[in-house]
């Protein structure tokens, strides 16, 4: 399999406009990151419709799968691909007990979903899944129970078949939904692209105000052991002075 390049990224909702970080402020500094990344594969989280369709229209070259957590303008987690790839197969789980469209599980405050999206390069034949997916920010037993479900939606994978798992996960190396991530109890082995990566660049953090560095990493890139990840970065660049978003972009580069 060629070289493929993946980036996670917590855009902000719109739906926060406040004045001086407006959507309408930061849309072009988001898409300008995705663009200096030129990622084969991104996951985008706490992002309106809107703002999906905005991001669609912004970065021509890319197609998108992914719906809403709740009907109207909920959060997307969508997966965007570059066209050098077509999707075999997508997939739309709810984070919560019953999994119903719209729930809300748990201790979550919102609905949560996690999307899967089985990708192929007809060039090669190159296949591999993409999970993308935002976990809930106040419930600690929402984020156990997430990490469970992310880590059983792995499993069920063909036992061959590469894989990555992306995403804000509100969870920081050493808490409890982080180890369960990366630990065992479960067929397939998940390991932290951070870690793993031959080489590293940017902050380690992954958080910031807007203004400075919150020293925080709660975005994560975690791949399966069929990858080698060459490079791991946290792209900290201000666009027009500021960051574009209160999450900064991770970019991982990935080999076989």
């Amino acid at each position: 399999m060629d070289p493929v390049t993946v980036l996670s990224y917590n855009v902000r909702h719109a739906v926060l406009d406040d004045d001086e970080h407006a959507w309408r402020l930061r849309r072009d500094g988001v898409a300008e990151r995705v663009r200096a990344a030129e990622p084969d594969i991104l996951g985008v989280q706490e992002c309106t419709g809107e703002q999906h369709e905005q991001l669609a229209a912004d970065l021509p070259g890319y197609e998108w799968v992914g719906v809403a957590a709740e009907p109207g303008s909920g959060e997307h987690t969508p997966i965007g691909y570059a066209d050098s790839w077509k999707c075999e197969r997508t997939e739309t789980i709810w984070l919560s007990e019953s999994g119903d469209p719209g729930s809300v599980g748990w201790d979550a405050e919102y609905p949560r979903v996690l999307t899967t999206a089985t990708l192929r390069r007809p060039a090669n034949g190159a296949v591999l899944t993409v999970v993308n997916t935002h976990f809930d920010h106040v419930g600690e037993r929402a984020r156990l129970e997430s990490a469970r479900l992310a880590r059983e939606r792995i499993d069920a994978l063909p036992a061959d078949r590469p894989a990555v798992l992306l995403g804000d996960f509100n969870a920081e190396p050493g808490s409890e939904p982080y180890e369960s991530l990366i630990g065992d109890g479960f067929d397939r082995a998940l390991r932290d692209a951070r870690i793993a990566a031959r080489e590293r660049a940017g902050p380690a953090t992954t958080l910031t105000d807007f203004e400075s560095s919150r020293e925080r990493i709660v975005d994560h890139v975690f791949v399966t052991a069929e990858w080698q990840v060459d490079r791991y970065a946290v792209d900290d660049t201000r666009h027009e002075g500021a960051y574009p978003s209160d999450h900064l972009p991770v970019v991982v580069s990935l080999k076989r």
